[in-house]
């Protein structure tokens, strides 16, 4: 009986493995083309968004908006962790106080070097009188593989660095005011710290669907060598 199973296991498990396989390759292609799809979507709501207020509400993501107000010169905080040429540093986010609104909006101005062994702060300067801002609404940025929970803001001493980006904490450092989402500064802004472009995705469209040809391509080569070989064996 353990022989005979033993045969029956030799012969399916083959074909077993080959269709598990065909169907993780079919699978993992559809799920790049999906995400080909949702990246699409986002460049073509990049190109395509209408100006709007920066004091209006319930704006899309990646609207363009321009308005009036003032930075907080006192209370930056860094999101640490951001390469820019290999050069490691952080992003600078101000706070900004739009006119004929109560809301708080982070604005991220760009990279400034940053190196935690030297104990010294990015130096950058930030206007205090009134100025006129445009960029895009942008939702916060995205953390990805998180270790541990991000430390509290000090909402006594600034700037404040964080590993993440934590909206919980920033409201709890800055008030319920804060908005949830983030401006990103026209690069040609004077206030821009390195006129760096922003982009909306950091992997195009055509990349997924260049991983979704691949395993494509992967597929096809296992269902062509399960086909011969399971040819083979019906001749012996």
């Amino acid at each position: 009986m353990k022989f005979l199973t033993r045969i029956r296991l030799r012969t399916w498990l083959p074909h077993m493995v080959a269709v598990l396989v065909l169907l993780g390759c079919g699978r993992l292609a559809m799920w790049q083309m999906d995400r080909a799809e949702e990246k699409q979507a986002l460049l073509d709501q990049w190109e395509t968004a209408p100006s709007a207020s920066l004091a209006e509400n319930d704006l899309d993501n990646y609207t363009p908006v321009s308005g009036t107000g003032r930075f907080d010169p006192t209370r930056h905080v860094l999101l640490d962790n951001q390469v820019r040429n290999n050069h490691p540093g952080v992003h600078v986010f101000t706070p900004f106080h739009p006119d004929d609104s109560d809301r708080i909006v982070l604005v991220n101005r760009g990279w400034q070097p940053y190196d935690r062994r030297s104990g010294q702060w990015p130096e950058f300067e930030t206007e205090t009188a009134s100025i006129d801002l445009s960029g895009r609404i942008s939702p916060p940025p995205r953390v990805g593989i998180q270790i541990g929970r991000a430390e509290p803001l000090d909402a006594e001493q600034w700037p404040n660095l964080m590993t993440y980006f934590d909206l919980e904490h920033l409201q709890e450092a800055f008030g319920p005011e804060l908005a949830d989402r983030v401006l990103l500064l026209d690069a040609d802004h004077p206030a821009h710290l390195t006129g760096d472009e922003w982009r909306p995705v950091t992997m195009g469209p055509e990349r997924h669907r260049g991983y979704a040809f691949q395993w494509t391509s992967i597929g096809i080569v296992v269902f062509l060598i399960w086909i011969i070989l399971t040819i083979r064996a019906l001749r012996k």
